[in-house]
């Protein structure tokens, strides 16, 4: 086995997959310190690895120079030497762009795209624990003896950035000792939201106990879907979705006292700034590996029979009754709120 001296990592997409991937980046650069790190991340998501310190250099793919961007992108490889290439996304562009070119050692981490459709389509289970996502990347490298350190996800931001964000909630009103909980309601898939009017309940019993400060968050497609939300709402609150980029998003969330969050990638966000989490699941479960981490984390959930129906989520009910979020009521929702919420940030 070559001791690694430039070693490209690679993960396109999406991100909570790229999140949870910093937990690799961080234990490879402390078993080879004085390597040279890549990594290969597509452009709408370079601000979660921008200030990773243990990255020397971010490799960009634009999805929308189409081939063309592809053959560059193989030319840019080709000229760096790698000489480690750990593959984190295996999929079908990956794996022709590792196909075209050479490299002394490649890792590729195994997707189990077979164990997870037999769970989801037979409802038989192979898996022989339900591991999380970012420890079954360390599978790819175990020739290595790179081992993970139990210090969770990372996504670090500027101070700069992170003191914009705290004058934009002073300038919203926010005042000393006031709890910040961040609700993101949103998903890729629709069958993984929560109800709106779940949210909205929520967040009024949370104005009215706690006085708390509601920032609703999410990318620009979630702008409308929060907008309705509030709107449902008898007391006022906040919609930055759509206003603030990843980065600014993380620092958003870096600032909460608490984060409310469907199965998506804002869930994951939030705990790589170690803010506490009350996540709830509905189609997906344990065992696709995406559970939040159990520190600081509360999982809301009902073990109905057809769960898992999809690996990463569908814009439908395979059953029309979405009985997985129907059943989930804001009581419970609510009681782990109180559970996990930490003693607001004084200004």
């Amino acid at each position: 086995m070559l001791y690694p001296s430039n070693i490209l990592i690679i993960r396109l997409s999406s991100i909570g997959d790229i999140i949870l991937t910093t937990p690799l980046v961080r234990a490879v650069r402390m078993k080879y310190p004085k390597a040279r790190i890549s990594f290969l991340v597509k452009k709408e998501n370079v601000d979660l690895l921008k200030c990773n310190p243990y990255i020397n250099q971010l490799i960009i793919f634009d999805k929308a120079e189409g081939f063309r961007g592809f053959l560059k992108l193989r030319k840019k490889i080709r000229k760096e030497h790698f000489d480690w290439v750990i593959d984190l996304h295996n999929n079908l562009r990956v794996n022709l762009l590792k196909a075209s070119l050479w490299f002394p050692q490649v890792s590729t981490y195994s997707k189990q795209s077979i164990r997870r459709h037999l769970l989801v389509i037979f409802g038989t289970n192979f898996f022989r624990e339900a591991k999380p996502v970012y420890l079954k990347y360390f599978e790819a490298v175990q020739k290595h003896e790179i081992e993970y350190d139990g210090k969770g996800t990372d996504v670090m931001t500027s101070d700069a950035e992170s003191g914009n964000i705290r004058e934009m909630l002073i300038s919203d009103g926010w005042y000393s000792g006031q709890p910040v909980v961040v609700i993101c309601p949103a998903a890729s898939y629709t069958n993984k939201r929560w109800l709106p009017q779940g949210f909205a309940d929520l967040a009024d019993s949370l104005i009215v106990e706690m006085d708390a400060r509601i920032i609703f968050l999410g990318g620009p497609k979630d702008l409308d879907y929060c907008e309705d939300i509030l709107l449902m709402m008898k007391h006022q609150t906040y919609n930055y979705a759509g206003l603030l980029s990843l980065s600014e998003s993380a620092s958003m969330l870096g600032l909460a006292n608490l984060v409310v969050s469907n199965d998506s990638g804002m869930m994951h966000l939030a705990q790589s700034q170690k803010r506490p989490v009350v996540a709830i699941f509905g189609p997906t479960t344990r065992e696709l590996g995406f559970f939040p981490l159990p520190e600081l984390s509360e999982v809301i959930e009902k073990d109905v029979y057809c769960r898992p129906c999809t690996t990463k989520g569908l814009n439908r009910c395979p059953r029309e009754n979405f009985d997985c979020m129907n059943r989930i009521e804001t009581r419970q929702v609510l009681k782990a709120c109180r559970k996990m919420i930490i003693r607001p940030f004084r200004h």
